[in-house]
Formats: C-alpha cells, structure tokens, sequence
C-alpha cells in the first residue's frame, strides 16, 4: 500500500529530534567539556539553539491532531486518547526502565555526575509511570519525560474540546473551537508562558501547540484564519518586545506547515528512508537519555582524554542513540501490527 505523507513534518521531526540530542550531549556530557576547549562556537550553538526544536514539535503536535480529528467524521473519546497512549507510552516506559537499569549498573562510574538521578524510590518510580513526576515535585529520571506528559495532556485536552462541539452545527463547530483555542493560546503566549508556576501544566505549551492547531484550521474556516494571522502577529509582537527564540521558532514552524506543506508518496529509497527516520524519531527522543548515561560511563571507567577522543566519544554517542531508537521503533512497530488492533 502506498501513504501520503506529509514532507515538511518529516523533516521538521529527523532534525528537530537529533539537534535536541546533540543539545543534551553537551549539556550533560563530560566529553562535550573538552570539545568546547576547541571548538566553543559549535558547542554553544547546541547548547543554547539545538534545544529550540522542542516547540516546533509542539507545534506540529497540534497540527496533526487537528488533522487527525478532522478526518473523522466521529470519534469515540476515551478510544481517541488511548490510542495515543499506546503509542507513545510503551517506548517511553521502555526508556525509563532503562534508565533506572544503567544507573544501577554504572552506579559507581557516574556517582558525581549530578545530572543523574539517584537511583528512584518506588514513589519516585511510580510517579514517572503515570506521569505526574513534574507535578508532584520529583527529579526527572529523562530529560525527555516532561514532554510526553504535556503531549498526552495537550492531546486529551483538545480531543475533549473537539467531543463537546460535536453537539452543534459543523460550522458554528469549527469556529466554537477556533475560538476557544484562540483565546488559550494568546492567554498562554503573554501569561502562562511567562511564569514558572506554569511550567509543569499544559497550558505553559499551549502558545505553540494552539497555534499549531489553528493554523490547520485556518485552512478550512475564514475566521479560524483570522485568529491564525492575529496569533502570529502577537508572537511577532514576543519577538520584537521579549526578543522571544521560542516564539520565533514557532511561528516560522506554523507559518511553514500553512504555506509549504506538501505531501510525497513513498515509491523510492530516499523517500523510505526519510519515512523510517521520521518514524524513528519520537524513540530517539525518549530512548537517547540512557545512551548518553552509557557512554558516559564509558568515558570515566576508562578514564579517557583528549580533544579528538572526546570529539570521537561524542559522534559514536549520537550514532549509537540513533541506531537504538530506530531498532526500538522497529520493535514497537512489530509488536502494533502482531498484536491485537485496538
């Protein structure tokens, strides 16, 4: 069978998934610290811009569950949403114990790497199960773990938003949700964004992933398009005023996936590749955590040195985390299509 897909979403995944990679590589790992002795312009940039793709991310998030729901003529809620646990959740849980197996292990290797959580009580451990570690306070286990929270909440939240419409007229429907979102993503841009008492909640993300939404909306709608071209004037106005990145970066992922989204069908090796890259790419995000945790291990057991050591111990670290999530990928889509549809 062949599929459509979209190109542009692709790509914004592969890359955006292994900048954030690189961003964590050297945030956390000691062989980043002797790179940056030599080449400090690289390593800054993955410091402070490779982290950026998070909120184009969040963006397309709310672009395809737009699409997704407007596919449908009707959808059962509950179904809805545990399709998207299934989807996101077992990779996730996979990467956590992992986590928790590697830090056993090497235990005495990485004792002074404070980026590392200590190895979790059964609270600790149970809180990351059902994803309220944020909440309750608890040291994350992943740097990824965060984001598969607020992901699975933006998506139930708007797949609820979209159920209760279903009860008026497809018209005053669209512009009933247009609406509400409009009005929870420029309440987020200007107040929930810009608070840390927010940051664990859905509604500090909801700027990006609600601009996301309409600005699939705005495709099918005329008033939804106004609220789209009044959202990306108020990020304009965050640029300018707060000299926002994240804005910035939002609002160029939203004005793309308008204006340059286009779909490919996959008949050729490149396009398979790009297909199996993108489909990858949520594994590697949660999954490259313990690689780096592995290979920094590696990197104090040995007791290695030097600039062209470190430089290679960095790119075999990325190389690896991205064969891992791909065979992870591979597994997981091996185990959905052997088991059960639900």
């Amino acid at each position: 069978m062949i599929f459509q897909r979209s190109l542009l979403i692709d790509l914004l995944k592969i890359i955006g998934s292994h900048l954030i990679v690189l961003h964590h590589l050297v945030l956390y790992s000691p062989m980043a610290k002797i790179v940056e002795s030599k080449l400090p312009r690289l390593i800054d940039f993955f410091f402070y811009y490779a982290r950026l793709p998070v909120w184009s991310f969040l963006v397309v998030a709310g672009f395809l569950c737009a699409h997704i729901v407007d596919k449908r003529t009707s959808f059962n809620l509950l179904h809805a949403i545990g399709k998207r646990c299934l989807r996101l959740l077992p990779l996730y849980f996979i990467s956590i114990f992992t986590v928790v197996l590697v830090t056993i292990l090497f235990g005495p290797f990485i004792k002074d790497e404070l980026w590392i959580s200590p190895i979790p009580s059964l609270i600790e451990f149970l809180s990351h199960l059902l994803l309220i570690q944020d909440v309750i306070g608890q040291p994350a286990l992943s740097a990824g773990a965060w984001y598969v929270s607020i992901d699975l909440q933006l998506f139930a939240l708007t797949l609820a938003l979209f159920y209760l419409s279903r009860y008026f007229y497809t018209n005053f429907e669209i512009e009933m949700i247009g609406s509400c979102i409009f009005l929870a993503s420029l309440v987020s841009l200007f107040i929930w964004s810009k608070e840390e008492l927010f940051e664990n909640y859905p509604i500090y993300f909801m700027n990006a992933y609600g601009l996301g939404l309409i600005a699939y909306l705005a495709r099918k709608n005329k008033l939804c398009f106004h609220f789209f071209f009044l959202l990306l004037m108020a990020h304009v106005m965050d640029m300018v005023f707060d000299l926002s990145a994240n804005s910035a970066v939002i609002l160029l992922t939203a004005l793309t996936l308008y204006f340059v989204d286009k779909g490919y069908v996959i008949t050729n090796r490149i396009s398979k590749i790009i297909e199996s890259a993108s489909n990858s790419s949520y594994a590697l995000f949660v999954s490259h955590f313990f690689v780096i945790i592995i290979f920094t291990s590696i990197w104090n057991m040995l007791e290695l040195k030097g600039f062209f050591v470190a430089f290679t111990m960095l790119i075999v670290t990325w190389l690896v985390a991205t064969l891992i999530g791909t065979a992870l990928n591979f597994l997981y889509a091996r185990l959905a299509y052997l088991l059960p549809k639900f």
